[in-house]
């Protein structure tokens, strides 16, 4: 096998696995929601916590997979790969981070229109199961708003340094070298 050969089949098995952890991860997302796609063991799991993180666990496994086989690519085909899953992952992560935003008012006592209040009060309610409703609960909505903004922003500057075609970790060894070498140079006094 050529070294060409190689490497497409690197990343055809990359996107493979990365696009079946994708579509089970939306179909638990679906099940979880209350729509019915036959994951009846999803819907065996009482707590709505737990079926969403294995939603989370899957999704950010197949995205960090599909962005990373994006990697591998290059040219145009780099370019467009990397946005379009970093649109895709944005698109995912938007109601993950708000709804720990609005954990916190919900968990206050504040009401919203109904088809936001629904959805995010049956949230609190899991949260409310597992940590109690003291402030416990309100360190875990303000870790989760945390995890959302991150989950928000590497996508976003990993496919903006992808873009750009900047090596990160080339430019982070260089300026610690800079600094390093910068220590090292005798002073004159």
């Amino acid at each position: 096998m050529t070294a060409e050969n190689k490497k497409k089949f690197i990343q055809a098995v990359m996107i493979t696995v990365a696009a079946g952890l994708n579509v089970w991860g939306l179909l638990t997302l679906a099940q979880t929601t209350g729509v019915d796609v036959g994951l009846t063991y999803i819907s065996n799991i009482p707590n709505l916590i737990a079926r969403y993180v294995i939603v989370v666990v899957t999704m950010a496994a197949g995205i960090m997979l599909m962005s990373a086989a994006a990697g591998t690519f290059k040219g145009k085909v780099k370019n467009v790969f990397s946005i379009v899953v970093c649109a895709y992952s944005t698109i995912l992560t938007i109601p993950l981070f708000l709804a720990f935003i609005l954990c916190m008012p919900i968990a206050a006592g504040a009401t919203f229109p109904a088809f936001i209040d629904e959805m995010v009060r049956d949230i609190c309610y899991s949260f409310r199961e597992i940590f109690g409703t003291g402030w416990l609960q309100y360190l875990i909505y303000v870790l989760g708003t945390i995890m959302g903004a991150i989950f928000l922003a590497v996508p976003i500057l990993s496919t903006y340094f992808t873009v750009k075609d900047i090596d990160l970790i080339a430019l982070i060894k260089s300026k610690i070298g800079k600094n390093a070498a910068k220590d090292e140079t005798p002073k004159n006094d």
